[in-house]
């Protein structure tokens, strides 16, 4: 069993593969002339819009970016929730920040009344 990849009569791909298995007497694929079993991909990507050339074997992406940018659909600002979550987030990581400056100060302090006990020698 294979898959092959068929297309319309403009060249367009179908958008599902097929799977194809081979004929019982021969053992051969027959490849129907609207298929191919090279799959639509370009350098290993898939495609928005792929197109088989017959001519070159191969296939061709037709998308541009109009048609990539319409697949896309209307961007959807972030809700109220969204907005109070990030709030929250970063609200969380400078009170991180504030209690580790804090503890380091602490130490800081503290350090320095050990000094001061031990007659101002470091």
């Amino acid at each position: 069993m294979i898959l092959i990849y068929p297309y319309r009569e403009d060249g367009f791909y179908v958008g599902q593969p097929v799977e194809l298995f081979p004929d019982a007497e021969s053992g051969k694929y027959n490849i129907p002339p609207n298929a191919t079993d090279k799959p639509p991909e370009k350098n290993g990507s898939g495609m928005w819009l792929p197109w088989f050339d017959v001519e070159k074997q191969e296939w061709i992406e037709k998308a541009d970016q109009e048609y990539k940018d319409s697949l896309k659909g209307p961007e959807v600002p972030p809700s109220v929730l969204d907005e109070l979550k990030a709030q929250n987030a970063l609200t969380i990581v400078q009170l991180a920040e504030a209690q580790n400056l804090i503890e380091s100060q602490n130490k800081m302090i503290s350090d320095l009344f050990l000094m001061l006990a031990e007659g101002g020698k470091a």
